[in-house]
């Protein structure tokens, strides 16, 4: 509870940001091992107003270190939550921020949450990130060890809230948090979004593990080389009802300055020796004449150096002008996000394309020599065996064009989103608990799909998706012959050219590692 003989324990704020193991399932499909871009921000904008941070990237410190949980055939990457203890404490802190980004990873972050707590009862415990924006008053009634929940953009908010507890002021003027008084859960108005991204400090990456993302070939992408995490842009202006990113973003779309992107790259070069750029933004390229001009000044600057959009784009401004741009540039690996292939779903979820002018665009991509993945979602709420049906037909298609990857999920209801609030509605979703947050991992989960359609069962939605994939693969092989080759190839030198090429590298990996960490519970 929040109160001020609490703060008052406070005299000098020594802040400890953590992030927690990455938590996927066994039979995972090509999952991201990632730097905290997110959090790196909000470190930056501490460190720049005056205050000591320290780090702790749980996932970071031990990226390949894979430890079997005991619930949903789950899996983590990162520290135990025994070596997380080990390392806390060693560390003198009495401010403790927690990022949680995926509602999927909400069991294992609470129950860290929770021992951390018991051992350090008197530590100021503050939780953010996409999660706890979408259900911040579930998420601390469920954790009461949580303290205070930081909503939307994090930068200036942690600020604000540091600067109220150092100078011993009431949390209540504080926006855009959620805290925990004598009165009970207290929620302030929101905060207005970051006016201007060029005010953003860069991230602190040197408060982090950096090097062993880098040097391991590990992020979002497919990784060719040393690959940097960055943000052009925040926000997204489009509604999709099953993303919760209206809650955390809103839908104002606001892109960088090119010259101090491609500053920020330089410094990236230099000090890091980066040989790729990942691009984390929802929608990358929402405006022709931004990418136009930033592909112009990066080919004026004559690097060799690859970049891509892994979180997937759409395609209304990818022309053939611009695709061409695009790849002189260095963009090597591109994410398409049609979602769906059925007209009655893109209707239904909102998204907002013409299925036609997508395949134009991605022709012409390949034509141009990128690298193409698809990202598509089936199992949505109103979906019939004819919506998957058409789905698989544009998978199909797909294949015919020569795109390189698919990822086939299957619809999860994130809180925050539009979706989530119907199902929530009509009792689909009658209880927030550990199961409902679990079977969020079915997204990836290739042998477990949990369905939220009347029409669709839970196995009918997994074997729609292994025979999606399967028939996505046989078809792009069958018709593309000379790839097996490049494929066995790409496996033997290390070479990442596909997400195909990536999944099996790294799984061959983890063969040869036989030492195995013991088992960590979740709870």
């Amino acid at each position: 509870m929040i109160t001020s003989d609490y703060q008052n324990t406070i005299n000098q704020i020594k802040l400890l940001l953590l992030r927690n193991p990455m938590v996927v399932p066994k039979w995972g499909h090509m999952e991201s091992i990632c730097p905290p871009l997110g959090l790196a921000y909000v470190a930056a904008s501490i460190q720049q107003a005056g205050y000591e941070v320290s780090c702790l990237d749980a996932l970071g410190e031990a990226p390949l270190q894979r430890n079997v949980l005991k619930e949903k055939n789950l899996i983590s990457f990162g520290l135990s939550t025994e070596q997380i203890l080990q390392q806390l404490a060693s560390k003198d802190f009495n401010v403790l921020f927690v990022s949680l980004m995926f509602s999927c990873e909400w069991p294992m972050t609470k129950s860290i949450v929770q021992t951390i707590k018991k051992i350090y009862p008197n530590v100021l415990l503050v939780c953010g990130g996409e999660h706890i924006t979408a259900c911040p008053e579930f998420s601390m009634k469920d954790c009461p060890e949580i303290d205070v929940c930081v909503l939307g953009e994090g930068e200036e908010t942690s600020i604000d809230l540091l600067k109220t507890i150092e100078q011993k002021k009431s949390l209540s003027k504080v926006n855009g948090i959620v805290f925990r008084s004598a009165e009970g859960i207290v929620r302030n108005p929101n905060r207005s979004r970051i006016n201007k991204l060029e005010n953003i400090a860069w991230p602190a990456w040197d408060l982090f593990p950096l090097e062993n993302y880098l040097s391991n070939r590990l992020g979002y992408g497919v990784n060719p080389g040393r690959s940097m995490p960055m943000l052009i842009s925040r926000g997204c202006p489009y509604q999709c009802t099953f993303c919760s990113s209206p809650q955390m973003w809103t839908t104002k779309w606001q892109a960088r300055n090119v010259d101090l992107v491609i500053e920020e790259m330089q410094f990236y070069i230099d000090k890091y020796k980066a040989q790729n750029f990942d691009f984390y933004d929802l929608t990358t390229i929402v405006r022709k004449d931004w990418i136009v001009n930033f592909c112009q000044k990066i080919i004026k600057k004559n690097w060799n150096i690859t970049w891509q959009m892994p979180a997937g784009t759409r395609s209304e401004a990818l022309d053939d002008e611009t695709l061409g741009l695009m790849f002189l540039s260095g963009q090597r690996h591109i994410s398409y996000a049609p979602e769906s292939g059925s007209v009655l779903t893109l209707q239904k979820i909102k998204k907002k394309i013409k299925i036609d002018r997508m395949k134009k665009s991605i022709r012409s991509a390949r034509k141009k020599g990128m690298s193409i993945k698809l990202n598509m979602i089936v199992g949505f709420p109103h979906e019939t065996h004819r919506e998957i049906f058409q789905t698989l037909s544009f998978v199909k298609d797909a294949a015919v064009m020569g795109v390189d990857d698919v990822y086939l999920a299957a619809f999860a209801p994130y809180p925050g989103s539009e979706l989530f609030d119907q199902l929530h509605e009509n009792g689909q979703i009658s209880t927030l608990n550990d199961e409902y947050f679990l079977n969020l991992q079915s997204l990836s989960d290739l042998l477990h799909s949990h369905s939220y359609s009347q029409h669709i069962s839970h196995r009918m939605l997994t074997f729609y998706r292994l025979f999606g994939i399967s028939m996505f693969y046989i078809i792009r092989f069958i018709l593309h012959p000379k790839r097996i080759f490049r494929l066995f190839v790409n496996i033997i030198k290390k070479r990442e050219e596909t997400k195909l090429d990536m999944a099996l590298i790294r799984m061959i990996d983890r063969f040869k590692r036989t030492k195995k960490p013991p088992a960590s519970p979740i709870s």
